[in-house]
């Protein structure tokens, strides 16, 4: 009845970043990476990415899919979809081409939706200053 995507897999990571770990910095990455720790900094994801539960993250994100569970203070940038998972929390705006928010599921921010699967041209750095 409804034209329904194919569902994004997030469970085949293929980097995790543990609960007990803090992360500082700047990552860069390919493949599906999901966060359960602290992380402090900026994020350049080709692939999928997933925020756990207890997933803590305070920055910028650039991704092709975004899946949040935990919290995330920064401005996020999906090509394809952004979802947030109840419980999950999101302060910051948002550029994505799909942009889920489920119940009990938290977003304070600006949104501005994509209908093409290009975002922006230039580096990643530019795309979320």
């Amino acid at each position: 009845m409804f034209n329904k995507k194919e569902d994004i897999q997030y469970s085949r990571a293929t980097t995790i970043i543990g609960e007990n770990c803090k992360f500082e910095g700047q990552l860069r990455a390919t493949g599906t990476i999901r966060i359960d720790g602290e992380f402090n900094g900026e994020m350049f994801i080709e692939g999928n990415l997933y925020i756990g539960e207890k997933g803590n993250i305070s920055g910028n994100i650039k991704t092709s899919n975004l899946l949040v569970s935990g919290k995330i203070k920064g401005n996020v940038e999906a090509k394809e979809q952004l979802r947030i998972s109840p419980g999950g929390s999101l302060l910051g705006d948002v550029r994505a081409n799909t942009f889920i928010l489920d119940e009990n599921a938290y977003f304070e921010g600006n949104c501005k939706m994509s209908k093409s699967n290009t975002m922006t041209t230039g580096s990643q750095e530019e795309a979320l200053q």
